[in-house]
């Protein structure tokens, strides 16, 4: 599919219906209004699942953390019920949304660390990336965070102008 492609926008869309039973969540739908914001979301999407270094349960816990912090109610709702179906329980989930850190290590490290990356556009600066890496989320991990980040906000920027 070629970005200025007149049934470009119905292919992507039948492909999203498919990866959801045949339903084209609300999300697609709002962004199909522009077939270069649909396109970049739902490529970042399908690189991230087939490529990501991060499992689908640790990717769902960064974009309820990016959900967080850009205040996308829409969007913390479809997070958390991703996280929970993804195998993030409960309490893990309630204390991302409650703004505390989650009782399980590996989903408070990456919070922390999405968290860190946000706050400072990136710059958490060497020793930050040092401390990081050696709780466990390597250089290439951060960088998949950033990864999310931006495809989620994308998101939930989206979904704050159309006030879903």
């Amino acid at each position: 599919m070629e970005i200025g492609d007149e049934n470009g926008v119905d292919d992507m869309l039948k492909g999203v219906a498919a990866a959801f039973d045949d339903n084209v969540p609300n999300l697609y739908l709002m962004l199909a209004r522009s077939q270069v914001a649909l396109a970049a979301f739902v490529r970042f999407e399908d690189i991230l699942a087939r490529h990501g270094r991060l499992p689908r349960d640790e990717q769902a816990v960064v974009a309820l953390e990016v959900a967080m912090s850009h205040r996308c109610n829409y969007c913390r709702g479809v997070m958390s019920r991703e996280a929970r179906e993804c195998g993030v329980s409960d309490d893990c989930v309630e204390a991302i949304l409650h703004g505390f850190e989650p009782a399980h290590s590996r989903y408070r490290l990456l919070v922390d660390a999405t968290r860190r990356l946000m706050t400072e556009s990136g710059s958490v600066g060497r020793a930050a990336v040092a401390l990081l890496e050696e709780r466990g989320v390597p250089f290439e991990e951060l960088l998949e965070i950033i990864a999310i980040i931006a495809a989620f906000t994308l998101a939930n920027y989206a979904n704050n102008l159309a006030r879903t």
